[in-house]
């Protein structure tokens, strides 16, 4: 990703919020050893789909919804079904 290539001064101090366009709300990002890594908000969870088949398909962040309102999520994939790459 560009912003973790760009010579930030204080690395420790960048935060970026980020709402992908099947997110419900905005996530917070920060750089933790050089990579832009999702800081868990309170009231919010992120759920992933099962990794694609092969690589040829893009990394797919997976969507952020708000755990507050009154209905049901959906079931979480769990984490060695899900894509390793980055997706952004």
């Amino acid at each position: 990703m560009a912003l973790e290539s760009l010579p930030w001064p204080w690395p420790e101090s960048v935060q970026v919020l980020i709402r992908d366009e099947d997110d419900e709300c905005f996530g917070l990002w920060m750089l933790h050893d050089g990579k832009l890594v999702e800081i868990p908000l309170p009231r919010t969870r992120r759920f992933h789909q099962p990794a694609p088949p092969t690589e040829e398909f893009q990394p797919d962040p997976g969507f952020l919804l708000r755990t507050d309102q009154e209905r049901e999520l959906p079931e979480r994939t769990p984490e060695h079904l899900r894509d390793p790459r980055p997706a952004w």
